[in-house]
């Protein structure tokens, strides 16, 4: 009992309850400061690879254009860190894959790079058919980068794109 005594000398109740309640209106406070927010992003639902005849493809995804580019003449020859384009327009959308090459490709033959993208309203060829041929001589794991312009500067995400190289 003695030792109760002396903790009210330590701590009286008018400081007590001041403390507990600053302590409460923090918590509170802190709690109520918390923010949820949700952003919309444009993004790739689903990405279908159909590639033959020894390649494999990857995609790099969609960015805005901020250099105009050239149409690369078609058909383009195959060359290690190569790109093929099609026209691209400042403030389109373009997207990008990576082709790589195989042992399997057969050497000497044209190739060709088509996208189709679904932005909610069926499937589509983007930009135009990009076609590559390869070298007489094949070095398997070269890649190559194929860019195309979508032609808009805004869209909906699409629900699908299908990457086809034969």
């Amino acid at each position: 009992m003695n030792k109760m005594k002396s903790l009210k000398h330590f701590m009286p109740l008018k400081l007590l309850i001041p403390i507990l309640v600053i302590s409460v209106l923090a918590i509170v406070s802190f709690a109520a400061s918390v923010t949820i927010s949700t952003t919309t992003s444009q993004a790739v639902q689903g990405v279908i690879y159909n590639v033959q005849g020894g390649f494999t493809a990857a995609s790099n995804g969609f960015a805005v254009t901020y250099s105009a580019a050239t149409a690369t003449t078609l058909p383009a020859t195959w060359a290690p860190n190569g790109i093929v384009t099609t026209a691209t327009v400042v403030g389109n959308w373009q997207y990008s894959l990576n082709v790589t090459i195989t042992a399997a490709a057969s050497p000497s033959t044209t190739y060709t790079v088509t996208v189709t993208w679904n932005t909610g309203s069926g499937y589509t060829t983007m930009g135009t058919l990009l076609t590559v041929t390869t070298l007489p001589s094949i070095t398997a794991g070269q890649t190559m980068t194929f860019v195309l312009n979508t032609g808009v500067s805004t869209f909906n995400a699409p629900v699908g794109i299908m990457i086809t190289v034969a």
